[in-house]
């Protein structure tokens, strides 16, 4: 059972360093209201203070319970992740628009996989370092359908 999702930010909730897609809060909301303990990973793009500001100017940092930001995506930052939300990989579903960063990292931890398939990398190559994700979805309001 899920308990815990962990959100890439560029192209998964956000359309720009500053600029949410229209259903983002909405959807983040909805997740707080079931109950799920929300985490958010991000690679520091312009910077980590940027980002951090980022972050602010949409006014999402409310529904978070763990916000990691770093120049690159490892396993040790979703194990941080996790640790702060209270879940473990069994219980945690990872959300990214990248095959090779974030659902390879939850394909290894064994986390239950979504992979947004639009936009940029929407046709980015599967293969054995990457594993095949759980769920493919277009939005994250996709996710209500398996959640």
């Amino acid at each position: 059972m899920i308990k815990g999702i962990i959100f890439d930010w560029v192209e998964t909730l956000s359309s720009g360093s500053r600029s949410l897609f229209p259903y983002s809060e909405r959807v983040l909301k909805e997740c707080k209201k079931r109950g799920y303990k929300l985490g958010l990973i991000s690679l520091a793009g312009r910077g980590i203070e940027e980002r951090w500001e980022d972050f602010r100017v949409t006014g999402i940092l409310k529904y978070f319970d763990s916000v990691l930001v770093g120049g690159e995506k490892t396993e040790e930052q979703f194990l941080q992740c996790m640790k702060e939300m209270g879940t473990t990989p069994e219980t945690t579903a990872i959300v990214d628009d990248r095959s090779i960063r974030g659902i390879a990292i939850g394909n290894s931890l064994g986390c239950t996989t979504f992979w947004i398939q639009k936009g940029k990398w929407a046709h980015e190559a599967l293969n054995k370092e990457t594993g095949e994700p759980t769920y493919r979805i277009n939005t994250i309001e996709d996710l209500f359908t398996y959640l």
